[in-house]
């Protein structure tokens, strides 16, 4: 697959680090199983705390709040980060396939931050969470995949670089010092059975109940060129992370978070007890008639 995919230019990059806080930068991130990638989810600029349940990862949303998605490549090669947000494509706004679609070329050891659904090679339509009947997802359809982020992360297939051709020693020995009868090494082909980390992290089995989905907000500038990138596996990615978000009450009712415990209070004293206004009492039991008990 070699179409033209998107790369954030470097200039907006070196802005847009610069503008985020320590925090951040430093904050909690989602990271797979082999700790080469991970990505966080950014609320207002601070990454939202990471939540544990039910064997996944959760994050808190707070309705009509915007966020962002920032993806890490941790290792020394271009990885492609294919992003998708309630189901749908962050860069076409389809269902989300990583199969057929394309995403964001991240340099070695960078991030990129993706604030909307793109609208064009220079603005976005802002995340932001809103009602399940608002969200982005809901208006283009479907609504089934509503409180799940995913990132499928592909790494570029290394193009293969043939051996040099055989160098004829002499065989006395020369005059700079190198040993005669010596074969130079040649660099090994690359190894089509490199380890590859698989989180299976899909949508819940089950129906839930949802209280949050994802909007498709005002246009933000968030310009980005294309840059060719040929994934190392055409139809399967290397990693699959995800990440379900609702608000706080869906975190409870999910299980997520424990439902909080409102100890009873105490009758509180009064000052002036006797002062309090006196009503008729009912009257005390009737006693029964002495004959009842002849």
């Amino acid at each position: 697959m070699t179409r033209s995919i998107l790369l954030f230019s470097l200039a907006l990059c070196a802005t847009m680090a610069c503008a985020q806080s320590a925090e951040a930068r430093r904050g909690a991130r989602h990271v797979s199983d082999n700790g080469e990638y991970s990505f966080q989810v950014e609320i207002d600029g601070y990454a939202a705390p990471i939540y544990s349940g039910d064997g996944r990862s959760w994050i808190e949303g707070v309705y009509g709040r915007s966020y962002a998605i920032r993806v890490f490549n941790h290792t020394g090669e271009r990885i492609e980060a294919v992003v998708s947000v309630d189901g749908r494509d962050v860069v076409s706004g389809g269902s989300g396939d990583y199969r057929k679609q394309r995403g964001y070329v991240i340099d070695p050891y960078g991030s990129v931050l993706i604030d909307g659904f793109r609208q064009s090679y220079q603005n976005v339509a802002a995340f932001y969470f809103t009602a399940p009947g608002d969200a982005y997802a809901s208006r283009m359809g479907d609504s089934r995949n509503l409180g799940v982020i995913g990132v499928a992360v592909f790494r570029e297939r290394t193009p293969y670089v043939p051996p040099p051709p055989p160098i004829a020693y002499e065989t006395r020995r020369r005059s700079d010092g190198l040993g005669s009868g010596r074969a130079a090494k040649s660099a090994p082909a690359p190894s089509s059975g490199a380890a590859r980390s698989y989180e299976s992290e899909a949508a819940a089995d089950a129906p839930r109940s949802q209280s949050l989905g994802t909007g498709y907000g005002e246009s933000t500038y968030s310009p980005v060129s294309t840059t060719k990138f040929v994934r190392r596996s055409a139809r399967r990615p290397d990693v699959l992370l995800s990440i379900r978000y609702d608000d706080r009450q869906g975190l409870i009712d999910n299980g997520v978070l424990a439902r909080p415990y409102y100890p009873p209070q105490p009758p509180q004293p009064q000052p002036f007890p006797s002062a309090q206004p006196q009503f008729a009492p009912p009257p005390p039991p009737q006693n029964p008639p002495p004959w009842y008990w002849e």
